[in-house]
Formats: C-alpha cells, sequence, structure tokens
C-alpha cells in the first residue's frame, strides 16, 4: 500500500511542477460579430461589436520567460467574411479586386503599437467543412518600422462565442 501511496504522491509532484509557459495556439471562428481597427493602438487590438459577419481569430501565444516581467506576447490574425460564405481564398498574387474579406494582424502585449500592420504577403484560403468548423490555411508577412513578422498555420477552427 506505501508503494500505491509513493507512486501516486510522485505522479502528483511531476505533473504539479510543471510549470511550463511555451507556446501556444488557438483557433476560433465568431458568428454574428464585426472587427474593425481601434482608433487608438491600432496594431495591438481590433474592435469587435454585433453584426452580420463571420470573424475568425488565430491567437498564437508565444513563449514566456519565467525571469522577465510581463513579457507576454500574442499574435493575432483576424478574418472577417460575409456570413453566407463556405469557402474563400485570399492571395497577394492574384490581380482579383479586394473583396468583402477583411484581414487584420494585431500584437498584443505590454506595449504600444500606435499603427496598423502593413500585409507584404496575405495568402489565406477557408472551407466550411462542418455546420461549427472551419479549416483554414493562411502564410502572411506583415511589417511596421522596417520589421517583418512571418505567421503560419493551417487547422481547424471551432465555433465559440464571446462568453468563451
Amino acid at each position: 500500500m506505501k508503494k500505491i501511496y509513493l507512486l501516486l504522491l510522485v505522479a502528483l509532484c511531476a505533473t504539479a511542477c510543471d510549470n511550463s509557459n511555451g507556446p501556444s495556439i488557438e483557433r476560433r471562428y465568431y458568428e454574428n460579430s464585426e472587427i474593425s481597427l481601434s482608433q487608438e493602438n491600432s496594431g495591438a487590438y481590433v474592435s469587435w461589436e454585433t453584426g452580420e459577419k463571420t470573424a475568425i481569430v488565430f491567437s498564437y501565444f508565444h513563449e514566456e520567460d519565467e525571469n522577465i516581467s510581463d513579457d507576454e506576447l500574442t499574435e493575432l490574425l483576424y478574418v472577417e467574411l460575409p456570413a453566407d460564405l463556405t469557402e474563400f481564398s485570399i492571395s497577394t498574387d492574384s490581380d482579383l479586386p479586394e473583396t468583402e474579406i477583411e484581414v487584420y494582424y494585431v500584437r498584443s502585449c505590454f506595449c504600444y503599437f500606435e499603427q496598423p500592420y502593413t500585409f507584404l504577403r496575405k495568402n489565406i484560403s477557408g472551407q466550411k467543412i462542418a455546420q461549427n468548423q472551419w479549416r483554414i490555411s493562411f502564410d502572411v508577412v506583415v511589417e511596421l518600422n522596417g520589421e517583418e513578422y512571418p505567421l503560419k498555420d493551417s487547422g481547424v477552427y471551432v465555433l465559440s462565442t464571446f462568453e468563451n
């Protein structure tokens, strides 16, 4: 019996001591919403409102350094599209006119980004694969003040609500 307690204690310590602050990803989308760049600090925030569109949100939470206070950084890519779309594709390589699809990139941290980022490359495609899921792939590069930030992902996005 002591061996079982010892084994449970070791397992508990092993899982409780995992203070991993490694990188993580969230893939979500929201219905009946509209987004736009905020008037202030537009490189770090978007404004959310109730609306008639679908907003797809990719969040990349960078690894935290326990030795540095307030070093949290999250990169966010927002795609806003008409609610009736079930498939889309955007490419900076094509000569197609702008569509009703809006794309925003922001970096959220304890810092200040006064102006919005400029897209140097914007290749994004998506398809609604179920009632509550989208499959989205993107490869973007944004720029601000001479610094370039690439972001690339492919995955399934799940329906979420603002209460989550």
